[in-house]
């Protein structure tokens, strides 16, 4: 087999690579927003997401995870599993999905194929199967990084003179080098053996490892992928395409098809019952699971298709909304570049041009199913920091606030308020970083003009424990100059959410943002023209719109408890609307009265800080951390494994040997990761100040544990910098 290697022109180290098109990811040399690209290999079609590896951009992770049936992790062979690897590999989990790992970078200085295997058993906790060794000049340890060893079909991929050459092991002329191949594929057999039943009956039956037939191998490895008890690991140089065409392969062979995973679930809320995809024959159902804005074209929304299939010119139900949507166009996208479809197939991605309403988590059907239909959202996280946005003059206000209602459309993580007191505009966001890029794209995509100012914490405000109120509440107005009419009991108090007790009976429970609504269905009166589904759902956007915006401070609520009930309707005259506003009005009055009689409790978010640094710095990162930050220290690991004297980690896992474990100036320093627990406030330019104190050798992720309410002269001190008052 032979190949032409990849145009080195098109590289993430400089920036050119096709997934990373936006001007900010080719200036900053990093992944901002996922990109997807879809493209054929083997007489198959594979969808691909390229996603974020910065912590502020988690949320773009996990939305294309959502869609996924299978994920590669890409790991540096030289950093190995890194601490923002854990986080996304524990994002995988939740959605169960099958893993490949690809170890790239083979060629570079203090790359250790060995190390990464033994961190991705010890650290990530899976089953790693090596299928491929590194193949170097003068065999598996020595000298420049050449190829890739196939320990399935036992063939050696290797570049020479700009080629990709393949030839059979039993062709090396390396004795030491087939004898470690030999154990490594000893080990693979053994480990496929053991946990696949079907596999053991053909090892048996096989004197010799060597007739094993590669298609049986791999029945086995796919089998077992599937079932998520291994996760095979592939290795190579992308730079140079080595091990990128055995990668494709790699897909095709082991990680699941659309056919291969069982239909999503979805539920009519107002039934409460679920039921998977096939029990719609016929229909069409989608997911919307991201949105960006085109100069040109718009809004594009990438939808995955579940069941059926998508046509141009299709009426589709947003079933969110109940609006109707009929996209004019649709999309497959290479990165930033498309071409026209006839028909978006099921299990695939592609992308709707001209749909009115649709964002991300939205449920799309061919037709009306049930009320409230919908599969499984996208749960977005609250945002964590703030900045202020100021348009350059009145006249541009109304640009800048169409081009929030566009950047808040597409990435739902971003929040926009606006402070009563001041007039000011808040954006709300994940990180620091998350916000410059914010700005900058209301600037540079969105044309508007406007600053942005000083990032800050995003505190909450809480009710005092043992504070309780209770408010009656008896909605009496015109709407659209018709009468209307709604009553209800709500009570609010201080609550700890991390174990919230399951519903009483008729209760329904909505749990979003560190507040919980318990609505009483029990007690319900005279509610003849809507049923009690849609009322509890109206009384959950009215009490949520309030703990939203009705703060003394301007602040969201958080560990707040509001109960509804005595639910009394007024027949004709009760309506969606006037149960909702009924609910935002009641809960904003007994909110408003607790504060007042008690005065304000504000929180803080608290953040799980994982650092890696060298060693020899570790002392002064932890006094910074304890002393200045008010930090506390969870725990500190050494990164660094030992040096192990053979080709066997702890354990039943193979561990190929290194070629630069021994290599001195490859390893100059000790790394360690410190964990910690730290105020979110404090670490507001974090990253300059340790890359002050490691000389820029260390990193840092860091993300949301929770809120914790704040006390003392730490409150007081807020609450001068949010008021200018005394608490």
């Amino acid at each position: 087999m032979s190949s032409d290697l990849t145009d080195h022109s098109v590289a993430v180290d400089d920036g050119s690579t096709v997934t990373d098109y936006l001007p900010e990811e080719r200036a900053r040399g990093i992944t901002i927003t996922s990109a997807a690209v879809t493209f054929p290999w083997a007489s198959h079609f594979i969808n691909l997401i390229d996603t974020p590896g910065h912590a502020d951009f988690t949320f773009e992770v996990a939305r294309s995870l959502r869609v996924l049936d299978g994920a590669i992790a890409v790991l540096d062979a030289v950093a190995g599993v890194e601490a923002q690897t854990e986080k996304v590999w524990r994002q995988a989990d939740e959605w169960n999905l099958s893993r490949l790992v690809y170890v790239n970078k083979m060629d570079r200085i203090g790359a250790g194929f060995g190390r990464t295997i033994r961190d991705i058993s010890t650290r990530l906790k899976a089953r790693p199967l090596v299928l491929q060794l590194p193949f170097f000049e003068h065999g598996i340890q020595d000298g420049a990084f050449q190829g890739v060893v196939d320990l399935v079909g036992l063939r050696v991929f290797r570049s020479s003179d700009s080629k990709l050459l393949a030839m059979d092991v039993k062709d090396l002329p390396h004795a030491e080098v087939r004898a470690e191949i030999d154990r490594a594929r000893a080990a693979m057999l053994d480990t496929l053996a053991e946990l696949d039943d079907e596999f053991l009956e053909t090892y048996i039956t096989n004197s010799e490892e060597t007739k094993i037939p590669a298609p049986s191998i791999r029945k086995a490895i796919r089998s077992l992928t599937l079932r998520r008890s291994i996760v095979p690991v592939l290795c190579g140089a992308s730079l140079r395409d080595i091990g990128v065409p055995p990668l494709l392969d790699a897909i095709i062979h082991y990680l699941p098809s659309p056919a291969d995973l069982p239909s999503p679930t979805a539920e009519i809320i107002s039934e409460g019952r679920k039921l998977a995809s096939e029990q719609f024959p016929g229909q069409t159902c989608a997911l919307a699971f991201k949105v960006i804005y085109d100069v040109v074209m718009g809004p594009l929304v990438f939808v995955r298709v579940y069941r059926g299939s998508i046509a141009k010119g299709m009426t589709l139900l947003n079933t969110r909304s109940g609006e109707k949507e009929k996209p004019t166009r649709l999309l497959r996208m290479y990165a930033d570049e498309s071409i026209d479809l006839e028909r978006i197939e099921e299990g695939n991605i592609g992308v709707l041009l001209g749909t009115k309403s649709t964002v991300t988590g939205d449920t799309i059907t061919s037709k009306r199913i049930g009320p409230l239909f919908q599969l499984q959202p996208i749960v977005s996280p609250h945002p964590v920091f703030i900045a202020s946005i100021e348009p350059e003059s009145l006249s541009e206000a109304k640009n800048v606030s169409d081009a929030l209602q566009k950047l808040l459309r597409e990435d739902p993580s971003l929040s926009v308020s606006v402070d009563e007191d001041s007039g000011q505009i808040l954006l709300g966001g994940m990180g620091e970083l998350h916000l410059e890029i914010a700005h900058k794209k209301l600037v540079q995509q969105f044309g508007a003009k406007c600053a942005m100012g000083k990032v800050r914490v995003s505190y909450r405000e809480t009710l005092t424990s043992g504070v309780e109120f209770t408010v009656d509440q008896v909605y009496d107005r015109e709407i659209n100059g018709k009468p209307t009419r709604f009553g209800l009991a709500v009570t609010v108090s201080n609550v700890d959410l991390k174990v919230p007790n399951p519903p009483a009976k008729r209760h329904r429970q909505y749990w979003e943002y560190g507040n919980l609504i318990d609505i009483d269905l029990s007690q319900v009166h005279s509610l003849t023209n809507i049923d009690e589904e849609q009322a509890a759902e109206a009384i959950y956007a009215g009490s949520r719109a309030a703990l939203q915006s009705t703060s003394s401070l301007q602040l969201p609520y958080h560990s707040v408890l509001v109960r509804v009930s005595n639910l009394q309707g007024f027949e004709k005259l009760t309506t969606f609307q006037s149960i909702f506003s009924a609910s935002r009005l009641a809960t904003q009055h007994a909110l408003k009265r607790a504060i007042s009689s008690n005065g304000p409790a504000l929180m803080e978010p608290y953040m799980t800080l994982c650092i890696t640094v060298p060693d020899a710095v570790a002392g002064d990162v932890i006094g910074d951390l304890t002393s200045s930050k008010g930090g506390l220290i969870l725990s500190f690991n050494s990164v660094d494994p030992p040096d192990f004297p053979d080709s066997r980690t702890p354990g039943d896992t193979y561990l190929p040997p290194d070629s630069t474990l021994s290599n001195s100036s490859a390893k100059s320093d000790h790394f360690v990761t410190i964990s910690a627990r730290v105020p979110l406030k404090e670490m507001i330019g974090y990253d300059k100040s340790l890359r002050g104190i490691s000389q820029g050798r260390g990193t840092f992720i860091m993300s949301l544990e929770g809120f914790e309410r704040m006390t003392g002269e730490r409150a007081s001190r807020v609450y001068r910098e949010l008021t200018g008052e005394e608490i």
